[in-house]
């Protein structure tokens, strides 16, 4: 049967273990919102595919043309 002694030391030994950061995996938080939200990364970003859209003047207007700047596209149906 382990000493009281023997015990103690093995308590402070874990909770100095635990406070240090020895925990049984290494997750960061980022891995915990993707959990969360039951989403996949993307393994590397892919170029859009060409677009062209009317313009409200009657023209039109190509995703080619603006690249490199950020461009937001909101679609959105009314009815």
């Amino acid at each position: 049967m382990p000493t009281e002694r023997f015990m103690r030391v093995v308590s402070i030994a874990m909770f100095a273990a635990l406070v240090m950061g020895a925990g049984p995996t290494s997750r960061t938080t980022a891995d915990d919102v993707f959990d969360a939200m039951r989403a996949n990364r993307i393994a590397s970003p892919a170029p859009a595919p060409g677009v062209t859209l009317a313009a409200l003047d009657g023209g039109t207007m190509r995703l080619e043309d603006l690249r490199g700047r950020v461009v937001i596209l909101g679609f959105f149906v009314s009815g």
